[in-house]
């Protein structure tokens, strides 16, 4: 029997050389053909590829039978007659490794894993180092995990280790000891061994069951389940173990090993010089290859070349012959398969896209630039190329799968204008987590997730707005939307309640907790927010109707399955540590609880039930786990890993890196090669013991990146794309790529020259580097210099960008809501509101009023965060509720206690300063009328007031409250300002048209702002109201400009111009501040004047029609004439 290597730069060629060899030399029709792969779309591509010549004569549609495809875990597992219970794959070794760890901590020699696990005695005396000794309890899983992959890693990369661990000797494996610090690896190890042997029935350690096989394979001994001949296809990598075993089949059957390799010609030129030592660090193969790319990222193939010395294989390989190459992409293939140096002197098309480099501004740019540069490429070869010709890698598919799902799929036609024709494209997400594809796993996972964490507001939103958990509860998305008012205006931040906060050491702060706003919301139904004194220690929460009833026991309810989850496995109790076949019942009745699926989704249920029992199964009772362990467990299960399913299925594949490496396709994409994200594991583990003297051969996830990307290159035949953030979506800052994506630019732009590009810039890789804009609306998306190649397919944005184009154009006019001032409404009844709205806010009284338009309101956002210190904003929300209470009677002493309950304050003494400012300023501005204030009525007000020019009247009503004697009284928290001035004026005018036999004053105090206005003479008083509301009568015929801070300011600036020529000029200058802000932003940023006058508008926008030099004195002149400061 013979071992045979075939190589070649691709496998297209090898799929046809092994297809060739499986029809001139074929097996028994009822003998398989083995082949073990590495990975699931080496599978499915192989399979498909070989169908083009097995079976079929002058065509492509032959087929492929009798194929038995495995992978490296199958085989072995077929050798060894265990199929998926192996003992020491990491995911079953982790269990007596847990349980070797409890064992351990605490021994001499295990130090340093003791204290990092929190598993050492309570410590006395220092409440924080004790709370981080618990908190440093819930990596135990997580460890044991990483642990057990370590340990498979030693046995499939160098089995000498543990073997020399378990004779006793503590060994690096290749000679040399261990380091010190790594001294209590082999005594766990050891025990490990003898916990799983106990475990799983089993006489032999993981290497002294890999040395058997070998040898008993060898001698033939073993009685192998396989066919004459087998092959191993699309490696790039072989480990110890397997290089043994292939080894040992070759001594008893036809081993075939079809690898592909970028070059040939680095390939011969090792051979004649091989590497003479193990070490990677000594290794000096880099030198050998003198393109740059085979020496920078091609460490990988360049190790698997010596590796395989040990096979003593013969070298079956033949000649690729290629074509002439004149694209860019072309002649840098060329040059690795040759190993040759890049030559800038050659010279290819100036529109040559076969190297194509998109920098973009984050990934959602990213993903609407690949949705063009797919678009463009289908278009741009007319059927040529299909979309299964096409493939995308991602490294990090996970975090770009939505914006995926967003971006692509959405259009059932293309018939349809506003439909981006990348919308019609099928496209299949390869290798998604399994919570990606089963709503009720994703929901199991983020439940655990909340359960072990804070139970902040937002987590627990997000899972009462999950998929099945709607259905279950009913709740829609109008539901969603008031019960997350509900929760802001409840104050809840995180926390169940006091005690679950105890496990973070604030015990007994009851204040922002789910239960401290869940009883405010269910009082909220029965007592108002503004009724005095407290239900017991609650205070009720406002909005809540007679119809949001139902829906509030519908939040209840779900909040109690979500409270009877958390208390049975609260940390702390009883139940905090549970064997995992219990964790897996709670788990599964929880989510029984609180979800809810349809009737052609019951797979899901029972998918989730096989996955728990599964887990159930594997950890058996024998391990206690807690919440944070389950969490670990869960994350590492329920991660992406690839099938079969959805690869080669006819459209466009997206996919992680590693499943179809190295499989050809005519167009390869590359997303997401940021910087920081790819390589990936910037930090070495520090337990690996390999990684402290790592071995040619050995696995290292930073060099099987680098060598992805230059398989990935190798692999497209003609067109590869790479796209990454160029730049940061939030303030801009140029971001680099990934550092291999940095050198492969680099060297493509040394590769070849465009055609007319300067000598001088023949480095220059703008040719085929590409910086996007930010938006995709952008003009210049559409323009011929576009960085997408034939400009945007994207019929929506570039309506936008004509719209965009247009506003720039006519920015420098004024913006017009209405062209010229509407006809007059109707006259109607006005009120004494109407006017007071009108005057603190024109443009949003013309836009509802008249125009019908009510703009958006900001929800208040929820904060997952206690408040330590309140903003402005904030501090003037609670200012003003408690001043209200205390104008009626009640102690402002009290009424914080009962900010407190609200939550709305500090916790404990850190709101003791805030206390006793509110306490002083409220009663500064209260004080003034306390004895007075029981003593306040309110009056009627019913007016017929002369407005027309032919005697006729309007109705004016409404009602003036806050009177004490005779004297009006406006208090606020507030600084008093021209929108306090006018609302007082007016309802001042009204007062004393009502009651014309006493002369009225309006005191108006705020805080450190105190004014009075005096009463006109009722005769006069009937003159300026009149004119109040004939003007807002106006003001509904278009846009006034007469804001009330830029008006009065402007009106007041204009009295006291010293030259009445120039007074208008001098008054736009001087109020200009108010209106267009300085530090903060003026009364143009309101939304209503943005919507009217445009955004940032200048002040001199206000005049149109007049408005601010016409209607502002006639509105503010009699207001200063009668203004006092008290």
């Amino acid at each position: 029997m013979v071992i045979q290597l075939h190589r070649a730069d691709g496998p297209r060629q090898l799929a046809d050389e092994f297809a060739s060899l499986l029809a001139g030399s074929p097996a028994d029709v009822f003998t398989p053909e083995v082949v073990v792969v590495p990975a699931r779309g080496v599978e499915r591509w192989l399979a498909q590829r070989l169908s083009h010549s097995l079976g079929a004569e002058h065509t492509d549609d032959g087929v492929a039978a009798g194929l038995k495809i495995l992978t490296p875990g199958s085989l072995i597992s077929m050798l060894l007659g265990r199929d998926r219970d192996d003992p020491w794959q990491p995911d079953r070794l982790v269990w007596p490794t847990l349980a070797a760890i409890d064992e351990l901590c605490g021994s001499p020699g295990f130090e340093a894993i003791t204290h990092h696990l929190g598993a050492g005695p309570p410590i006395t005396g220092d409440a924080n180092a004790e709370w981080r000794r618990k908190a440093r309890q819930s990596r135990r899983y997580a460890v044991a995990r990483r642990l057990a992959a370590l340990f498979a890693s030693y046995a499939r990369d160098r089995p000498q280790i543990l073997d020399d661990w378990e004779a006793g000797r503590s060994t690096d494996g290749c000679g040399g000891a261990l380091p010190t610090d790594l001294a209590w690896q082999p005594p766990l190890w050891r025990r490990v061994v003898e916990l799983t042997r106990a475990r799983y029935d089993v006489d032999e350690s993981v290497t002294q069951r890999q040395r058997r096989v070998v040898q008993q394979v060898e001698s033939g001994e073993l009685k192998l389940d396989l066919p004459g001949r087998l092959s191993f296809f699309g490696y790039t990598r072989l480990a110890a173990s397997e290089l043994a075993l292939i080894r040992a089949l070759g001594q008893q059957r036809t081993v075939h090993i079809w690898l592909p390799h970028p070059s040939p010609a680095l390939w011969s030129a090792l051979a004649s010089s091989p590497s003479p030592t193990h070490d990677r660090a000594d290794d000096d193969s880099a030198a050998v290859a003198h393109h740059p790319l085979l020496a920078t990222l091609g460490r990988d193939g360049r190790e698997l070349q010596a590796s395989l010395a040990v096979l003593d294989a013969t070298d079956a390989s033949t000649s690729s012959e290629t074509g002439s190459a004149t694209t860019r992409l072309a002649l840098l293939q060329h040059d690795i398969r040759h190993n040759v140096p890049p030559d800038q002197s050659r010279v290819i098309a100036a529109d040559d896209r076969s190297i194509q480099v998109h920098a973009c501004y984050g990934r959602a740019r990213q993903v609407e630039v690949l949705r063009e540069v797919l678009t463009g490429l289908l278009a741009d070869h007319k059927g040529a190329l299909q979309p299964r010709d096409i493939l995308v890698m991602c490294p990090d598919i996970e975090s770009f799968a939505p914006l995926l799902r967003a971006t692509f799929g959405l259009g059932d036609t293309g018939d349809d204008a506003s439909v981006h024709p990348g919308q019609t494209l099928r496209v299949q997400l390869a290798d998604r987590a399994l919570a990606a594809t089963n709503p009720l796993v994703d929901l199991a996972h983020r439940l655990v997730q909340t359960v072990a964490g804070r139970m902040t507001a937002t987590e627990l939103l997000d899972l009462a707005g999950h998929e099945s958990v709607r259905r279950r509860f009913g709740f829609d998305e109008d539901a969603l939307a008031r019960i997350s008012r509900w929760v802001a205006d409840a104050g809840v931040r995180w926390g169940y309640d006091g005690a679950h906060r105890g496990e973070y050491g604030l015990g007994g702060l009851d204040a922002n907790t789910w239960a401290a706003g869940l009883d405010r919301v269910a009082l909220g139904v029965a007592v108002a927010d503004d009724s005095e004194g407290f239900a017991g220690a609650l205070v009720p929460i406002d909005d809540i109707g007679s119809r949001d009833i139902e829906l509030v026991g519908r939040v209840l309810e779900f909040m109690d399955a979500i409270k009877a989850a958390a208390d049975g496995v609260r940390a702390g109790t009883p139940r905090g540590a549970l064997p995992a076949p219990e964790w897996m019942a709670w788990l599964s009745d929880a989510i029984d609880a609180l979800a809810a699926v349809k009737t052609d989704e019951q797979w899901q249920v029972g998918q989730l039930h096989r996955e728990l029992n599964a887990i159930a199964d594997a950890a058996g009772d024998s391990v206690t786990l807690r919440l944070s362990d389950i969490r670990a467990l869960l994350e590492q299960r329920w991660a992406a890993r690839p099938g079969r399913a959805n690869f080669r299925t006819g459209g466009i594949t997206i996919c992680s890196m590693v499943p179809m490496r190295s499989v050809p396709h005519q167009a390869i994409v590359v997303l997401g090669l940021d910087d920081g994200v790819y390589p990936r594991s910037l930090i070495t583990d520090g337990d690996d013991a390999l990684a402290r003297r790592p071995q040619i051969g050995e696995r290292d996830v930073r060099s099987e990146d680098r060598q992805l990307l230059l398989d990935a290159v190798m692999a497209a035949g003609q067109h590869f794309v790479a796209i990454y953030s160029g730049a940061d979506e939030r303030n801009g800052s140029v971001r680099p790529p990934a550092v291999p994506l940095q050198e492969l630019i680099a060297v493509a732009a040394r590769t070849a020259t465009a055609e007319g590009i300067a000598e001088g810039e023949a480095h220059d890789d703008r040719s085929f580097v590409r910086r996007h804009p930010l938006q995709a609306f952008d003009e210049r998306n559409f323009r011929a210099d576009s960085p997408l190649p034939g400009g945007s397919f994207d019929r929506s944005s570039l309506e936008g960008a004509a719209a965009l184009r247009q506003l720039r154009e006519t920015q420098k006019a004024p913006r017009q809501v209405v062209g010229e001032p509407l006809t007059e409404a109707p006259h109607e009844p006005v009120t004494v509101e109407q006017i007071v709205m009108f005057l603190q806010n024109p443009a949003r009284e013309f836009l509802r009023n008249r125009l019908d338009v009510m703009l958006p309101r900001e929800d208040d956002e929820v904060d997952d965060g206690v408040p330590i210190s309140l903003d402005g904003l904030e501090q003037w929300a609670v200012g003003d509720r408690v001043l209200t209470q205390a104008l009626r009677g009640q102690p402002i002493e009290q009424l914080l206690d009962r900010e407190e309950v609200r939550g709305s304050l500090p916790p404990g003494a850190l709101a003791n300063d805030l206390r006793a400012d509110l306490t002083r300023e409220i009663g500064a501005i209260a004080d003034a009328s306390a004895t007075l204030d029981k003593l306040h009525r309110s009056v009627d007000v019913h007016l017929d007031l002369s407005t027309e020019k032919d005697g006729g009247t309007t109705r004016f009503t409404g009602v003036v409250s806050g009177i004490i004697g005779d004297d009006l009284w406006m208090r606020t928290y507030s600084r008093v300002g021209p929108k306090q001035i006018v609302a007082a004026w007016v309802r001042l005018l009204a007062l004393t048209l009502t009651e014309p036999g006493s002369p009225h004053v309006a005191q108006l105090r705020g805080k450190r702002t105190s004014f009075r206005l005096r009463s006109p003479e009722p005769q006069l008083a009937e003159q300026i109201l009149a004119d109040l509301v004939r003007t807002r009568r106006s003001g509904l015929r278009f846009p006034m400009g007469v804001p009330p801070k830029t008006t009065s300011l402007f009106v007041e600036k204009l009295r006291q111009a010293a030259f009445p020529e120039t007074a208008v000029q001098s008054a736009f200058a001087l109020s200009r501040t108010e209106w267009e802000g300085d530090r903060f932003d003026g009364e143009n940023a309101d939304p209503a004047w943005t919507f009217v006058l445009g955004r940032k508008s200048a002040i001199e926008e206000l005049n149109r029609n007049n408005g601010l030099s016409y209607f502002g004195p006639r509105i503010w002149n009699p207001i200063h004439q009668h203004l006092d400061e008290s």
